[in-house]
């Protein structure tokens, strides 16, 4: 069993070497459950690059 990871777009936990697909940003893997989260990932990282506080609300960081 590999490493657990969760998909920064829809939060699903899942095993690094099951994931569909990764990239990279600032310096960083980020692991996904579907291709599509990936892109929505791909269009805006910084979107979801916060914290697990900050993400259980929906607030707005304008």
């Amino acid at each position: 069993m590999g490493e657990q990871v969760k998909d920064p777009v829809c939060g699903m936990d899942m095993d690094a070497d099951s994931a569909v697909a990764t990239s990279e940003h600032m310096g960083k893997t980020f692991y996904f459950c579907a291709q599509g989260c990936k892109e929505k990932f791909d269009q805006n990282p910084m979107k979801y690059m916060s914290t697990e506080e900050e993400e259980k609300g929906d607030s707005c960081h304008m």
